[in-house]
């Protein structure tokens, strides 16, 4: 593992908005020559012994979008994008540790273009590589555990994150008392997901039985793409697979279908030509999490707060450049990773889960990969009875099935990003992971 320099860290006790306080901690790791990887951590509310509750990471998708942003202000951290506390933020149940990865992303940065990662196992390699500085930093998080939650591509991250910590702890390269990761409507198999597009929309009315046919077929272009091995061209064709749905639905929302419109878009930060494949996946993809309040925010009272990034980095200045970085990586599938997880290291949870109205990463393609795994214990999920999660009242939030160390979560009336959308149900997931409750 390469030795590490802590580039800068700080500790506040003042938030950004009273009446919250916490304790905090944040700096840059440089993981490699020329490529510097920025945390947050943040320690939970509960009690002084924070080391009592558990330490999850959140990674959040694109590739490029930002933890510290919108994971932390959007979903799950102590305060909102208006700087007000969260009702439902997991720092009730854990200590937070939100990574701007890959570097490039948020308020990580490279200072020279050939430093962007350009593949999932560099990645991994750069997360194991933070991870260990961040605990040799803050040493009282050796021996807590350890959950990776994630979200999008995220979760293709996470599972190759989870390989090489694993092996770093095997060969005693990093101290780390690591549990579980959790799989949010991860692109794990991208051929999956949009093979089974054409079925979702036409069953919710988004596309007649001609435009069904129309969209089916476009995926058919990608599956031969995928089987040659062909991952720019099929990356390409997935982006006028985008086009070509978008044409259809009238612009259905990607990330929850029963929304009028994405949840937002800045396009200072796309720099692409708007003739390009990438304009259109980066305008799908990556720019919803940078939506112009968040933005204003990060680059103004957040960065102040921070005072530690160099003066010549923009939070999400770099996110065109990491997506494409990855172009050659975005449509290859992570199954074998997840099945090396349950099958080599059973001591592991491997938690997913997906919201009902998430178009991008649709639970039928969620359930696809699913099946294809080879597990030996794939049998014993599958003939499993799910469970329903419920709330006073007899409200239903979802529903969880697990055998042996998988577990799997319907999340309903959430989409892509099931924190924001059910803010309550994700809370339970989360305590059901972390508590090992059945």
């Amino acid at each position: 593992m390469l030795l590490l320099a802590l580039f800068s860290l700080s500790f506040c006790s003042v938030a950004l908005a009273a009446p919250v306080e916490k304790k905090e901690a944040w700096g840059y790791v440089n993981v490699r020559k020329d490529a510097y990887m920025f945390w947050w951590l943040y320690y939970t509310d509960q009690t002084e012994d924070y080391t009592s509750y558990p330490l999850v990471i959140w990674l959040q998708g694109g590739p490029g979008s930002s933890s510290t942003g919108y994971g932390n202000f959007m979903e799950i951290g102590p305060l909102d994008v208006n700087l007000n506390p969260r009702n439902h933020t997991w720092l009730q149940k854990a200590n937070l540790l939100f990574i701007d990865n890959p570097v490039g992303t948020g308020f990580s940065y490279v200072t020279n273009n050939s430093a962007f990662a350009r593949d999932n196992k560099q990645i991994a390699q750069d997360l194991t590589t933070t991870l260990y500085s961040v605990l040799d930093t803050v040493p009282e998080f050796q021996k807590t555990p350890l959950y990776i939650f994630s979200e999008s591509y995220g979760g293709k991250m996470t599972v190759d994150f989870a390989v090489a910590l694993i092996q770093a702890i095997k060969n005693k390269n990093i101290t780390c008392n690591f549990k579980g990761i959790a799989l949010g409507d991860s692109w794990i198999s991208p051929l999956d997901s949009v093979y089974t597009w054409a079925n979702y929309l036409y069953i919710n009315s988004l596309l007649d039985k001609s435009e069904f046919a129309t969209v089916k077929d476009y995926a058919y272009k990608i599956k031969v793409s995928l089987v040659k091995k062909q991952y720019k061209i099929a990356t390409v064709q997935f982006a006028e697979m985008q086009q070509l749905v978008g044409n259809l639905t009238n612009n259905v929302d990607w990330y929850n279908i029963l929304k009028d419109e994405g949840p937002g878009s800045n396009k200072s930060v796309n720099k692409f030509s708007k003739k390009s494949h990438l304009f259109t996946m980066f305008k799908n993809i990556v720019e919803p999490y940078y939506v112009d309040p968040l933005d204003a925010l990060m680059n103004g009272k957040v960065r102040q707060k921070l005072n530690d990034i160099p003066k010549n980095v923009t939070w999400g200045g770099q996110s065109t450049a990491v997506f494409e970085a990855l172009e050659g990586d975005f449509m290859k599938d992570v199954i074998s990773s997840v099945d090396y997880l349950l099958t080599n290291e059973s001591w592991l949870d491997v938690n997913i889960y997906t919201g009902q109205l998430d178009l991008i990463v649709d639970t039928s393609g969620t359930l696809n990969w699913i099946d294809k795994l080879k597990w030996t214990g794939l049998k014993g999920f599958a003939s499993t009875t799910k469970k329903p999660i419920t709330f006073p009242g007899g409200r239903t939030g979802g529903f969880v099935k697990s055998f042996k160390q998988l577990r799997l979560f319907w999340i309903l009336k959430a989409g892509h990003m099931v924190p924001s959308d059910a803010p309550e149900t994700a809370l339970i997931m989360l305590d059901t992971i972390i508590n090992k409750k059945k």
